[in-house]
């Protein structure tokens, strides 16, 4: 260790911003090249916005469905996203999306060679918009299971996912239902934090290979700035303690949902309305010292990112997702009382809300609800009434036009249809938040059953905040001409994301993520062989 200008000065030869999947994907690839890596995380827990996720990393054509004698073709995979970013084609990077479809199932199954992972596909799962061109049933989706003795000390540093049944797989998920251990029914498997799944699952592993291959991984290490020493240069990080670590850096934090400043420019949605199911330290870092150092950022449309129904609750991270809202005996409506989306689902909920100005906006459900389903929210935030038009009232929307809404939705409900906005016609809805023993439709049933209820909703992101620093195919940081910084490398969700463009579909952020840890490792591993070889 050198001290400059009376500053302690350490180097390593990359160092990691973030201990999420990204993150720890490029720590085992670097040291995989034999190169000294050291990762800084603010928080005290590992795993950041992966950790807290479904833990669906999104790759196709991948190893794991050729195993599984499942067709897909990368000709395919890219039909797809190329559909799926159709209304913003000028946010469509070419070369970086043709990256990431090429790498990503490489970098899949690299890092299972390798021991770092042991891939499941999420047989049957299909993408989001089966109708899209290129569309794949089954099994695009990776994900892992994973032992938490495995983790010995580290076990109790690593993130478990608070709005997941951390425990269940995904085939006890999708035959039991999501709401058995969500909302408090009885007769579904128990979560357990001994098996790891979902987000801790895929992270745990990758936890473990890091340790094993000796990262430096410091918790608590908040990096305050980047090291400029001529413009258009990074060489290393400056921490809180005003010591410095020099190397190249890789910038791998997520999003900036609890920025107050970022959130409110790029989301859309005002404060009272807003929230976030992310960790706390989700706070654009990353993109506020890339930008510092001359990084040009990407923005993105707001009501593309994705967000989804949620409600305030206790603890970390302060908010918490609302599934019921994709339940038989349930919609959600606005202020004059009406429906205004395909209220099954997600996107079209916060789209509506965002770009169409549904907001606020609330959960409807009925007695029939409430006794399949049980009830999992605390009881101030739930409205109860024994009419519908009594419950518009309480709530302050137009109770005669709830109950007009009501007649119309169940008598299409009791035979599986929306006319209106067809509802339950999406397949990977009906599956991951709908009632699979509920007939004809697990998203569909009347709403006819007293007493009746309602809880306003707010709308909360998840750490993927699609603008970001503009990349390259390297992952290497660009600044506003379009040159390379230095030194500088983005691989998580602070980097835009010019992949997919306007699209998303469930697993993009997490295979993204992967894959440009592994092209950023490599690149910058690339560079130190040549610079080692002229000295």
């Amino acid at each position: 260790m050198n001290v400059t200008n009376g500053s302690k000065v350490d180097t390593a030869d990359v160092i990691v911003v973030g201990a999420g999947l990204g993150g720890l994907c490029t720590a085992v690839a670097a040291r995989e090249r034999g190169l000294s890596v050291t990762v800084l995380e603010k928080s005290e827990l590992v795993g950041g916005a992966a950790a807290y996720s479904g833990g669906q990393v999104w790759v196709g054509a991948n190893h794991v469905q050729r195993r599984l004698g499942l067709d897909d073709s990368p000709q395919r995979v890219e039909e797809y996203v190329r559909a799926l970013a159709a209304s913003h084609p000028e946010l469509l990077d070419e070369d970086i999306m043709r990256r990431w479809i090429d790498i990503s199932p490489i970098a899949a199954e690299y890092y299972e060679k390798i021991g770092a992972v042991q891939w499941d596909a999420i047989v049957g799962f299909p993408d989001y918009y089966t109708e899209k061109p290129g569309a794949c049933l089954s099994g695009r989706y990776l994900t892992a299971t994973y032992d938490a003795s495995d983790l010995g000390e580290w076990a109790g540093k690593l993130r478990l996912a608070p709005t997941f049944p951390v425990g269940m797989t995904y085939p006890e998920l999708f035959e039991h239902g999501r709401y058995s251990t969500a909302f408090g029914a009885a007769g579904g498997p128990q979560a357990s934090s001994a098996r790891l799944t979902f987000g801790p699952g895929v992270v745990g592993p990758f936890l473990r290979a890091a340790i094993d291959r000796g990262v430096d991984i410091r918790l608590r290490q908040p990096v305050i700035s980047l090291v400029v020493d001529e413009p258009g240069s990074v060489s290393g990080v400056r921490l809180a303690d005003g010591s410095e670590l020099r190397g190249a850096v890789v910038l791998a934090t997520s999003g900036f949902d609890w920025d107050p400043e970022l959130a409110e420019r790029y989301f859309g949605v005002d404060d009272d309305n807003r929230g976030s199911v992310a960790p706390r330290s989700v706070s654009g870092d990353g993109i506020r010292m890339a930008t510092a150092a001359g990084a040009d950022i990407v923005e993105f449309p707001s009501n593309r990112i994705p967000i989804v129904p949620g409600r305030p609750a206790p603890g970390e991270p302060g908010f918490t997702t609302v599934r019921e809202y994709a339940l038989p005996h349930a919609f959600v409506v606005d202020r004059t009382g009406r429906r205004f989306a395909n209220d099954a689902v997600y996107w079209e909920i916060a789209d509506a809300v965002i770009r169409r100005g549904h907001s606020p906006c609330w959960l409807i459900w009925d007695a029939q609800h409430h006794r399949r389903y049980g009830q999992g929210h605390p009881s101030e935030l739930v409205t109860e009434a024994a009419t519908l038009a009594e419950l518009g009232e309480r709530l302050g929307i137009d109770g005669v036009e709830l109950t007009a809404t009501a007649e119309r939705f169940s008598e299409h409900a009791l035979r599986g249809e929306d006319p209106e906005f067809g509802r339950g016609s999406i397949v990977s809805r009906r599956m991951f938040d709908g009632d699979p023993t509920h007939e004809p439709n697990a998203n569909l049933g009347d709403v006819a059953a007293p007493p009746f209820y309602g809880m306003r909703l707010r709308l909360v992101s998840t750490g993927i905040g699609l603008t970001g620093v503009r990349v390259d195919s390297d992952a290497r940081v660009l600044d506003t001409d379009g040159a390379p910084i230095a030194g500088l490398f983005a691989v998580g969700g602070c980097a835009a994301f010019t992949s997919s463009g306007t699209g998303y579909n469930s697993g993009f952020s997490l295979s993204r993520a992967m894959a440009f840890g592994y092209v950023a490792a490599n690149v910058i591993g690339a560079h130190h062989a040549r610079a080692t070889a002229t000295r």
